[in-house]
């Protein structure tokens, strides 16, 4: 079975706490079903992408904060800093601007 995400986004390893992620163009499924008339990346999405980064399962979300889309061809990074136990803080920027924050637990 083919995954949803597959050739859906580029990584480069920044740091150790950080990646880059880069988005492909509207011509994707995924944008094409979230929106067709204004893509932009999901929200389930950018916390799936999270959880692939850290080769970890989605366990509980504790807080979400969007504050700004994430469209196609958008380069964002990923910054991912480990609180207590299993508990992670997520912020993603785009032109260092915080477009989420993400308080999970994997």
């Amino acid at each position: 079975m083919q995954r949803l995400t597959k050739d859906f986004y580029g990584v480069k390893e920044l740091e150790k706490d950080a990646w880059e992620v880069t988005f492909t163009d509207e011509t994707h499924p995924v944008f094409k079903a979230h929106f067709e008339d204004y893509p932009l990346v999901p929200a389930f999405l950018q916390i799936d992408i999270a959880g692939e980064l850290l080769s970890k399962e989605l366990s509980k979300i504790e807080r979400c904060k969007f504050k700004l889309p994430i469209l196609p061809n958008d380069i964002v990074v990923y910054k991912i800093v480990k609180q207590v136990e299993n508990n992670y803080k997520i912020k993603i920027f785009k032109q260092d601007e915080e477009v989420s924050e993400l308080r999970v637990v994997y």
